[in-house]
């Protein structure tokens, strides 16, 4: 098997496709954990979004970062929209939404001192410009026709092709803030299962981080309005991957065939997107476009615009939490090693979702972001099984003293509780519908 791809060799068959991820393969002791962060820009005076441009703005405020730090920048068009470090990078999402990507660790206690020194560098750059940085799943006042969009080729192709297919798109890709956690896997096998039981128990991972009631100043009627959006955003290319996943034989070759499948956005030749939506990859590998024949790079800047709770890349990438306040940051990515990284712990959670149907998972899933815990999945109430499910994670990271990350969740879920339920406890109370007192509340510096 060969160890490097020529990202602009031409796509002869299936086979090149699937060898992709056959090299993500790495053994069980060289397993890491790796961490997207996402975190929202308000303004501290008003609350409203921070834009991309202008004097007190998120591209102002990578410029700082630029000269302060040994970091690269990362351009578009002569437009700062991210910068490059040791270990990671930073990058925007579509309404300037702030994502630092970690690079992954064998422990959480690195990428805790990764995520709080990368909170820190921005927040003092941020207080300067008057910005405060808040753990929460939804800008809480701003809705995308006040939020203009980075200045981004990729995302002018989205916005436009999207909306199309959702009618919360634009919810999803300018006002959300999330966290994905990714795993490693030692064969296709391993691969397989962890994806089978990532996707049967993402609603209630969903429903355990929902953190994201509140939106344009208001109580939305969800707790997590982000998982709202993301169920009417394109059901083309989110969700639960597909069906076959559950059953035993399915394979990276199965999952090749999902991805061929799903519509296309665009390709790039010479540093310029072209515009392919309307045709799907199987489609273009068949006829080419305009002149242009399929290349690896074409592949994967594709996979990057597939977004189910789960994906496969060199690792698996769980994908559907809400970005948390500072003391829950770390929830997220402890529990998923906890449960993942041991086969014992794997197989006492995936009991809890195993005899779903797939009707039964994707019920569960469309009621999760109004209801939160307060659900029943057969004869357990939800909340059982998410404070079980952190009572597994526990008892795998005891022996590495890991388990503290899992502290708060634990609190929250022994009490039947989501982050979302405090927030909506506190809004009508003392709060008083005040969203200055949520900001200072979801602070993250």
């Amino acid at each position: 098997m060969e160890k490097l791809i020529d990202n602009n060799s031409c796509i002869i068959d299936k086979f090149q496709l699937v060898n992709f991820f056959l090299q993500g393969f790495k053994p069980k002791t060289e397993f890491k954990i790796g961490v997207e962060y996402e975190k929202l820009g308000v303004h501290s005076k008003n609350c409203q979004a921070v834009c991309y441009s202008g004097q007190n703005s998120i591209s102002r405020l990578l410029k700082e970062l630029e000269d302060k730090g040994k970091l690269r920048k990362i351009t578009e068009n002569n437009n700062l929209i991210g910068l490059h470090g040791e270990s990671g990078d930073i990058t925007l999402e579509p309404g300037s939404q702030f994502e630092y990507s970690a690079q992954p660790f064998k422990t959480l206690k690195e990428l805790e001192q990764e995520y709080l020194e990368f909170n820190k560098k921005t927040g003092i750059i941020a207080e300067q410009l008057g910005i405060t940085f808040i753990g929460s799943g939804i800008q809480p006042l701003s809705t995308f026709n006040d939020i203009c969009m980075i200045p981004k080729a990729r995302y002018e192709i989205m916005r436009n092709y999207l909306p199309q297919k959702g009618s919360n798109a634009l919810v999803m890709m300018m006002e959300t803030a999330g966290t994905q956690v990714s795993v490693d896997f030692e064969s296709e096998e391993d691969a397989m299962r962890k994806l089978r039981i990532t996707l049967g128990l993402s609603p209630l991972l969903t429903a355990m981080f929902s953190n994201s009631p509140i939106r344009a100043g208001k109580l939305s009627g969800y707790k997590s309005y982000r998982a709202y959006a993301w169920l009417n955003t394109d059901n083309d290319r989110c969700g639960l991957v597909s069906k076959k996943v559950f059953d035993n034989n399915f394979s990276f070759s199965d999952y090749v065939d999902v991805l061929l499948d799903v519509p296309m956005f665009f390709i790039q030749r010479e540093n310029r997107l072209i515009d392919t939506t309307g045709m799907t990859f199987r489609e273009y590998m068949k006829k080419g476009f305009n002149g242009h024949k399929a290349i690896m790079e074409d592949w994967f800047l594709h996979m990057t615009t597939f977004f189910p709770d789960v994906r496969i890349k060199n690792y698996l990438e769980i994908r559907n939490c809400d970005c948390q306040r500072a003391d829950m940051a770390m929830a997220f990515p402890a529990l998923i090693k906890g449960i993942i990284y041991n086969n014992d712990a794997m197989e006492e959670a995936w009991k809890f979702v195993k005899d779903l149907s797939w009707e039964e998972m994707n019920e569960l899933r469309d009621q999760i972001p109004m209801r939160g815990l307060n659900l029943k999945l057969k004869k357990y109430k939800l909340a059982e099984i998410a404070a079980e499910l952190v009572f597994i994670a526990e008892f795998s990271l005891k022996s590495s003293h890991e388990s503290i990350y899992l502290e708060k969740l634990n609190e929250l879920t022994l009490e039947g509780k989501t982050p979302a339920d405090i927030i909506i406890q506190n809004w009508d109370s003392i709060w008083n519908k005040d969203v200055k007192k949520l900001v200072e509340y979801a602070r993250l510096d």
